[in-house]
């Protein structure tokens, strides 16, 4: 299981210890690595980044967010590496790979689905609930429509923003099942619980392991 870190400056190196022991007790190996200009990783910050194209466009709403749409596409390559990385260990099981996230990462887990790369599944969670906008929102449409691999996005009602999981959840529903997106009852007492902690903390787990578990069933074989 390859795990899509978010924006955080200094993602945990080994991903969140509950997922990961999730997906271990599942027989997985949960593999995390982080993009350039995170963690350990050298290289510029996306987040400054984004924010430099804001300041560069204060007028031009649209290129600003154009141009941060690149920046994802720019840092996808990493997870493409990554990908390619994985595939070259003698551990893994290169017929069963699937990819998820917690919220940015859930960005680059969906245009990697585009990509295929040979991954089987594919499990968005919270994707772009706080940066989600017209320019993104085409982008990772075309995205989902390009897949090949299911694809199952998790949100929460109280996450920041459930548009991408009523908007990207539309187009695959069209595709048919096992893609789909489901929003979950509230969870959690902030925002933040309900973006990060849904996806990442064991009482969270706990209320979709059922559901991914029956995806990854229906994806892995």
């Amino acid at each position: 299981m390859i795990f899509n870190h978010g924006s955080e400056k200094n993602p945990a190196p080994c991903g969140p210890p509950d997922l990961g022991y999730f997906y271990q007790k599942k027989g997985f190996a949960f593999f995390t690595f982080q993009r350039h200009g995170q963690g350990a990783s050298p290289g510029e910050y996306i987040m400054d980044l984004q924010w430099k194209a804001y300041l560069t466009h204060p007028f031009n709403l649209s290129a600003a967010q154009s141009e941060v749409v690149g920046l994802q596409e720019l840092y996808n390559k990493d997870v493409e590496a990554a990908a390619a990385w994985l595939k070259e260990q003698k551990w893994a099981d290169t017929q069963r790979i699937a990819m998820t996230d917690i919220s940015f990462g859930g960005i680059q887990t969906i245009l990697t689905a585009e990509k295929g790369l040979g991954i089987r599944a594919f499990l968005p969670f919270a994707p772009a609930a706080q940066s989600w906008n017209p320019v993104l929102a085409d982008r990772l449409k075309r995205a989902v429509r390009q897949a090949r691999r299911p694809i199952f996005i998790i949100q929460t009602e109280n996450d920041y923003s459930v548009e991408p999981s009523k908007v990207l959840g539309a187009e695959l529903e069209k595709k048919g099942s096992p893609n789909h997106a489901r929003i979950y009852p509230p969870f959690g007492i902030t925002t933040q619980d309900a973006h990060w902690g849904f996806g990442s903390r064991r009482d969270g787990i706990a209320v979709w392991a059922s559901d991914v578990n029956a995806f990854l069933g229906a994806t892995m074989r």
